[in-house]
């Protein structure tokens, strides 16, 4: 299971984040944890929500065990995992 720090420096974008998910704009971070739990392994560095192309993505670092930091992208609506890459 992924580790992880306060995802969330100060209230603007948390609580952005928590009305779409209220509005059902998007999916909460812990579904998308559950749904790719073998996918997500390691420590989770940063995590951040963009718009882009209408829409609503997850972006996040991970620290994997490999030593390597995966930067991963991730539809927050539809949960869809759109790219992975090394950062």
């Amino acid at each position: 299971m992924i580790s992880s720090p306060q995802a969330w420096a100060g209230d603007d974008p948390a609580n952005k984040v928590v009305q779409w998910v209220k509005e059902g704009k998007v999916l909460p971070f812990d579904t998308i944890m559950q749904r790719y739990e073998s996918r997500l392994q390691g420590r989770l560095l940063d995590l951040e929500v963009e718009q882009k192309h209408g829409r609503i993505i997850y972006e996040l670092e991970i620290l994997r065990d490999d030593g390597i930091v995966y930067e991963i992208k991730i539809d927050a609506k539809t949960g869809e995992w759109l790219k992975e890459k090394v950062d």
